[in-house]
């Protein structure tokens, strides 16, 4: 049996035996508040994990930042052999030493390990995402039926006629009934339905003469996967869900299927049959349902970014053909922008949207029908635009020549305004109509766009807008907020990554509108040196997480995600691969810099 808990990073990513092996040299050292446990400059002959207490990093007399319990430090100084930081009990500490010699060896003997130490950035972030992923498995099989969720039952009497039952199906658009008579409970289906009326049962007859009563039921807590295995071994599509023995619910054999598939090609189909907006704002909530399953299933933000990206571009598709008479649906174009359109919009934020028509067309109706289409969004779950970005602004409601002037107006007087509107309209990708209004308009903005290196320096100059929250000594740089020490992870890191990769885009004349897709074709092209490349997909990837994990906490507490982390509520890895990420935005940004020369502005 354990004595300490070596099941986070970077010890999860040993076999038992190691940790076995690595325990048993360990030793618990106790240290008053206060005391100092490493000096700068001292060798380091141990890896310390906090069991109890509070051990602070500095530097000079500037904290760096806090460990708390299971925290480990300090990784660099092991390898290094020497610290260049001062660590010192902020509270009375009990610390796990690991032998130096011990961790070195297992470094060089597992190279997953040995990643935590050693690896670059792009390598010891993508070794953490497979660690998300590896969870996948056990997370499936452990999702109980509760987890799923189940249908409401509809119930009816065994004296009720066939026909009430057919009813009651029908007006409860369910696929069977619980019937209830003489203390037995059955079911009856639409297969039973059919099967009687083809028998030539008269439809007056009481359904309870008709029905099974040997159910077959799954406790709402049971493993989802026996409830899979049940049905697959006894041919059913349906278990009655029962808690405390009393039944509460249906599951059908789709809603296991879509729950272990992640569901989202049912979410399309849904979309796709959806009858009216009340269909579609509860399909809009079943993709943040899914958000949350591959979440925590592992699925990485790129890929979860092009799977919501899919699944929005529908839903916002069926909605606009409900909304607008067929002739505008089909000749306008419908855009999405901004991270949107770059399939990097997981939760739902502003909208950011537009319209584009062709020329010589009257169409009267297109101001209200814009007006009804950005209430559905809301309705749906998107909220409006601080900054107007939406169709139903007349500004973003244009002709294919009235776009043209506007990017001619961004290109000729390169105002900031101008410019954000500019890095908003080159994420856009159509999701309705005539995507050719689009590529002409793109193709508009590429041909008048010059070896103009003052207009790129101008369009570039965003990066600097905010700086890199990292110091001297990788210390995090935090701002105080109702007591908490907080950090912005799209202002210091995600918007200068994004942009940066935005504009070298723009003056090289790659289309592809996602971050990914842009690094890789400009490292492709010679454009960008391809071990940065690596990196800035990696750190873009990892700080995609942590808002996403923050978000999701924010809404489970019943708030709106926001930006804001708070630093010291991470693990010691997940600070150490934040401070990693911001770094290669500071790289990024000072390489931005040379190339556009913005020390000269």
């Amino acid at each position: 049996m354990s004595r300490f808990d070596l099941s986070q990073p970077p010890f999860d990513n040993l076999t038992p035996a190691e940790r076995d092996a690595l325990e048993a040299r360990a030793d618990i050292v106790y240290f008053p508040d206060d005391a100092q446990i490493i000096g700068p400059g001292q060798p380091i002959d141990a890896l310390y994990m906090v069991i109890k207490g509070v051990v602070r990093e500095l530097a000079d007399d500037e904290t760096l930042g806090r460990c708390h319990v299971r925290d480990v430090f300090d990784a660099r100084a092991l390898v290094a052999g020497r610290a260049s930081s001062r660590f010192v009990a902020e509270e009375e500490a009990l610390l796990l030493a690991l032998p130096r010699e011990a961790v070195l060896a297992l470094t060089g003997s597992n190279p997953r390990f040995g990643a935590y130490f050693y690896a670059g950035v792009a390598e010891k972030m993508g070794l953490l995402a497979q660690r998300a992923g590896a969870r996948e498995l056990q997370t499936l099989l452990s999702a109980t039926v509760r987890d799923v969720g189940c249908r409401q039952p509809v119930f009816v009497d065994a004296s009720d006629s066939i026909r009430d039952a057919a009813r009651a199906m029908k007006e409860q658009r369910s696929k069977s009934v619980l019937v209830r008579g003489d203390g037995k409970l059955g079911i009856f289906t639409t297969t039973d339905c059919r099967d009687v009326i083809l028998d030539g049962v008269d439809s007056a007859e009481a359904v309870g003469r008709h029905c099974s009563y040997q159910l077959l039921c799954v406790e709402r807590d049971d493993f989802l996967f026996n409830a899979l295995l049940l049905m697959t071994q006894r041919n059913l599509r349906r278990l009655v869900v029962t808690e405390n023995g009393e039944a509460v619910g249906i599951l059908a054999q789709v809603d296991v299927l879509s729950y272990f598939s992640n569901h989202s090609h049912l979410i399309a189909q849904r979309l796709d049959r959806a009858a009216d907006l009340d269909e579609l704002a509860a399909v809009a909530g079943q993709i943040d349902r899914l958000v949350r399953i591959l979440s925590g299933h592992g699925v990485r933000p790129q890929q979860l970014g092009r799977l919501v990206q899919a699944l929005n571009a529908r839903l916002f598709a069926r909605a606009w053909r409900m909304i607008a008479p067929s002739r505008l649906a089909e000749t306008s174009c419908l855009l999405v922008m901004g991270s949107e359109g770059r399939g990097e919009q997981i939760l739902k934020t502003d909208q950011d949207n537009a319209l584009l028509l062709p020329d010589g067309e009257d169409f009267p109706e297109a101001a209200a029908c814009c007006e009804a289409f950005s209430a559905a969004l809301s309705r749906f779950g998107y909220p409006p635009c601080p900054g107007g970005v939406m169709v139903s602004n007349p500004h973003w409601r244009l002709t294919r020549s009235e776009m043209r002037d506007r990017i001619h107006h961004w290109l000729t007087r390169p105002d900031g305004e101008g410019m954000m509107r500019l890095a908003i309209f080159c994420d856009a990708e159509s999701v309705c109509g005539d995507a050719s209004l689009l590529a002409d308009c793109r193709g508009y903005l590429q041909a008048k766009l010059q070896d103009d290196a003052g207009f790129f320096s101008r369009f570039a100059r965003a990066v600097e807008q905010f700086d890199t929250p990292l110091g001297p000594f990788s210390r995090l740089r935090t701002r105080e907020r109702d007591g908490r020490e907080l950090l912005d992870l799209k202002k210091g890191g995600i918007f200068p990554l994004v942009h940066g990769l935005r504009a070298l885009a723009l003056e090289n004349g790659i289309a592809a509108p996602s971050s990914a897709d842009r690094a890789r074709l400009l490292a492709a092209a010679g454009k960008l040196e391809a071990g940065l490349a690596d990196d800035i997909q990696e750190a873009l990837a990892f700080l995609s997480q942590l808002r996403l994990e923050h978000g999701l906490r924010r809404l489970d507490a019943g708030q709106s995600p926001d930006n804001l982390i708070e630093p010291e509520a991470l693990s010691t890895l997940e600070r150490d691969l934040l401070k990693d990420a911001l770094a290669v935005a500071k790289r990024f940004k000072t390489q931005l810099r040379h190339h556009y020369r913005l020390g000269s502005f």
